[in-house]
């Protein structure tokens, strides 16, 4: 659409056109909505789909209304895509709510960082690296036209220069100069052009703000007029607070500049740093100082800022200035800029510097307060009292010893649960750490506040589930805005880690390497320490045998910053099962554990040098060869951790220890062999409540389900296993990976039957011998005609039977008839009333010249037809 279409009439002649094109038959008069209409009902059944874009033109007029009206009243089953940059008059609410509409705004078109690595690297070849692929994504704010005119600024760029020029990417570029002129400010009327070049230094515009700096009294319409308009403007959640793209912002005080010279450019910033200063933006107010070059107006904001507060973030041009060498308050702000960096050490060395510029008791002893607080943090250091009194200092305190202490603060207040579900984490209290951490999301300090809602995200992988990247995306840029960047590296750590490990790409392998260096090139050592840590973990759930190399890597990081507890988990989580000396490393493991009061990490790494009578059924390590040829190997070097085993009988395996289930009660035995039936599958509270109390009361039957998962979750938790609820359902879950026999039992019998090229005999043979090794007996056999288990034992009893059919086939077909013959014994071992295998054993026998035998075959097959009243006696 143009601005020119805005008559109905128009309208009506483009639907009648696009109708005739889509093979509508449509009387020659119709030019009108209301004749389009009619012209719809009466062709009767239209399944088509409607392009209509740039229908923003149309605002405010005829045409606009009567497209609402066609929206409204077009056919059940003709779709209508609608590309706009404003929300016009069609009532989309009520559309939205009846589940005919779905909306597709601004935020969800936005690429993330993630989106934005794999974009250049799988779709333009170039990829980018972590840090310039996340500084792009903040500069464009994912805008796709700025990613695309990025990529055609830079595609005959080499890689290095490539990654360079991301931070050259602002107003100044001759693309995005013409491409904003032409289809952002062109736009425009000049009043509203002039209101954005003169609030693009604000940053962070409200209102108020904007009516004082401009002298004006109607902002908060123009900024509304903007955001509606979708031209590279924001709000927040509540409409208070407004943003430009940043770079849209770039590009306008590019403008600002050669509108007005750079005198009176220095002025206005001025003018807007006092602004901002008087409504207490102090961090704003000192970018805008430093683009004034007033930089004592900076000092005194960071004097006279409340404590660790930095008024200013790692882009801004205060970095390069040379005042930091003389001006005590603006080394201040460096050495807390580093922190936020997570360069301890170096900060610790700049507050050194910074307390020798100014002989004053006061200025000296801030210096010293804030350096101490960082001496926790570096190998070596003593942790005093005066230390703990900072809300931090228990938490480093449990890294060296574990302990259940909390911060000084307000009893259980949300910075205090942070505290104590960091220390519970610490000893593998998953549960308490996960409770603690939700209660923690409501923090006033955005470390705090951050930092749960991402263990939170971490424990939920951990236990299986599908974290959504979009939610750590926010949270790397939420830690940006505040200038975390230090736990902004992490979550954007934690977001390539948890691509990796559901969409494994070689180049998402490089990036995690590249953040790792990263890390070490700012001496972020605890970042890199937990980003080794988390490669690690990922390594291990994809079975990968570097998991251990890493853990290892993970732990001598860890004993250079002094945290023995993370060394422990290390090397706990690094014992190799198939390792010669498995249980000489495991015994050191336990012994450190022990040392360190780590309970259950002692007791995971002592069940590695335990063993136990595992009945005659197949150990995780006896079948792991087994696998070789299955679509998702099992590793001799990697084993899972858990094994679940409902053939032949119940069977936990843990860390290549048979678990004790000897303390739970029936019922509570039953529930964990229900659930263990189909691990990470959700059963909902009544199914559990009619199978295991079957008439019973549901208050009863409830009451019941919560005793019986307490005492489940008692007994596996230091296993690392855990009854997990969601709404109304329960399901069994654990870190990592889980064996279960039914699970691939299933997935190879799959597997064989896509193999059915004569060629893939000997390959759909494996997968059949793999499945039938696995099924050593009826499903919970112990737990008798049990409701319900026994149409699953049974299915499964005869897919076993048919895969020993089967096998026998293939064996026949390659000529081995001894194997075939022992297959077709298991197929009527297993159901003796199918034909196929008798008929196997007969026909192997007469070729070997015994007829004898081959009639007694005959004989036993008989008896078996007589059973079943198929022949006379």
């Amino acid at each position: 659409m143009t601005e020119d279409d805005s008559t109905e009439h128009t309208l009506g002649r483009y639907l009648c056109a696009a109708a005739r094109e889509m093979g509508f038959s449509l009387e020659p008069e119709t030019n009108s909505i209301d004749a389009v209409l009619g012209e719809l009902d009466r062709i009767g059944d239209v399944d088509a789909l409607l392009i209509i874009d740039d229908a923003h033109e149309i605002a405010d007029s005829g045409a606009e209304t009567a497209l609402g009206r066609f929206v409204a009243l077009r056919p059940p089953r003709l779709r209508i895509i609608l590309g706009t940059r404003r929300t016009l008059d069609i009532n989309l609410p009520r559309l939205v709510v009846s589940g005919e509409a779905r909306v597709i705004d601004q935020d969800q078109l936005r690429f993330r960082s993630w989106e934005v690595e794999e974009l250049f690297a799988t779709f333009y070849g170039e990829p980018l690296s972590p840090e310039p692929a996340a500084r792009l994504t903040r500069r464009t704010g994912g805008w796709a036209a700025g990613l695309q005119l990025f990529h055609l600024a830079t595609s005959k760029l080499a890689d290095c220069d490539r990654q360079r020029a991301v931070g050259h990417l602002t107003g100044h570029s001759r693309l995005v100069r013409a491409y904003l002129a032409r289809n952002v400010l062109a736009e425009l009327p000049a009043d509203q052009r002039w209101f954005m070049t003169h609030t693009a230094s604000l940053e962070l515009m409200t209102p108020a703000l904007c009516d004082t700096l401009l002298g004006i009294s109607d902002s908060g319409r123009i900024l509304q007029q903007l955001t509606e308009r979708q031209l590279f403007t924001e709000c927040d959640d509540v409409g208070r607070a407004f943003r430009y793209h940043e770079v849209l912002r770039t590009y306008l005080e590019l403008a600002l500049l050669e509108a007005n010279g750079e005198r009176e450019t220095k002025a206005w910033y001025l003018r807007t740093a006092r602004v901002l200063e008087e409504a207490g933006e102090h961090r704003h107010a000192a970018h805008a100082y430093a683009k004034a070059s007033d930089w004592a107006a900076v000092s005194r904001l960071v004097r006279h800022a409340a404590s660790c507060t930095v008024p200013i973030g790692n882009d801004d041009p205060l970095i390069t200035c040379s005042e930091w060498h003389t001006d005590p308050w603006l080394a201040l702000a460096l050495a807390r800029l580093r922190v936020r960096e997570g360069a301890i050490a170096e900060a610790e060395q700049t507050y050194r510097a910074a307390r020798e510029l100014l002989d004053d008791p006061e200025f000296v002893a801030r210096c010293e307060s804030e350096r101490r607080e960082l001496l926790a943090w570096l190998p070596g250091a003593s942790v005093d009292a005066r230390l703990l009194q900072h809300w931090l200092g228990p938490l480093r305190a449990a890294l060296r010893a574990p302990t259940t202490g909390h911060a000084a603060t307000e009893p259980r207040a949300p910075k205090a649960r942070f505290v104590e579900g960091m220390c519970a984490l610490s000893v593998g209290d998953v549960d308490s750490a996960r409770e603690a951490m939700v209660e923690a999301q409501a923090a006033d300090e955005p470390i705090a506040a951050i930092s749960s809602r991402l263990v939170v995200t971490i424990v939920d992988a951990l236990r299986g589930a599908m974290p959504d990247p979009a939610v750590v995306n926010d949270l790397a840029s939420r830690c940006y805005r505040e200038g975390l960047l230090w736990l902004e590296r992490v979550c954007r750590g934690l977001q390539e880690l948890v691509l990796m490990r559901d969409l494994p790409a070689e180049w998402r392998a490089d990036i995690c390497e590249e953040m790792l260096a990263e890390c070490e090139k700012v001496d972020d050592h605890w970042g890199a320490g937990l980003l080794t840590f988390g490669l690690a973990l990922v390594a291990l759930h994809r079975r990968d045998p570097t998991a251990f190399e890493r853990f290892e890597d993970a732990a001598r990081r860890f004993e250079r910053l002094d945290a023995p507890v993370l060394v422990v988990w290390s090397r706990v989580l690094g014992l190799n099962p198939a390792a010669p000396d498995i249980v000489a490393r495991s015994k050191l493991a336990a012994a450190a554990a022990h040392d360190v009061g780590l309970h259950r990490a002692e007791i995971m790494a002592l069940s590695y040098a335990t063993g136990s009578d595992k009945s005659r059924s197949p150990t995780l390590g006896e079948l792991a060869p087994m696998t070789a040829n299955q679509t998702d190997p099992i590793s001799d070097a990697v084993l899972p951790a858990i094994g679940i085993f409902c053939f032949g009988g119940y069977r936990l395996e843990a860390f290549g220890q048979i678990v004790d289930l000897t303390g739970l009660r029936p019922q509570a035995r039953i529930l964990l062999h229900l659930l263990s039936m189909t691990p990470d599958l959700e059963y909902h509270r009544e199914v559990l409540e009619d199978a295991l109390w079957p008439g019973a009361a549901h208050e009863v039957a409830c009451h019941r389900l919560q005793v019986a998962v307490s005492s489940v979750r008692g007994l596996l938790g230091e296993y690392g296993l855990t009854l997990q609820r969601s709404d109304e359902s329960y399901r069994l879950a654990a870190p990592g990976y889980i064996f279960s026999d039914v699970v691939e039992f299933e997935r190879a019998l799959s597997n064989a039957a896509a193999r059915t090229d004569p060629e893939a005999a000997r390959d759909r043979v494996a997968s059949l011998e793999y499945a039938l090794t696995l099924y050593t007996g009826d499903l919970l056999q112990e737990d008798g005609p049990a409701e319900f288990v026994a149409s699953e034992r049974q299915r499964l009893r005869s897919a076993a039977a048919s895969a020993a059919v089967a096998l026998a086939e293939d064996y026949v077909a390659l000529g081995d008839s001894m194997n075939a013959d022992i297959a077709a014994h298991r197929a009527v071992d297993l159901d003796p009333y199918q034909d196929r295998p008798w008929r196997i054993m007969v026909d192997i026998r007469e070729k070997a010249g015994d007829m004898s035998a081959a009639e007694r075959v005959r004989l036993d097959h008989r008896r078996v037809q007589e059973e079943l009243g198929l022949v006379e006696s």
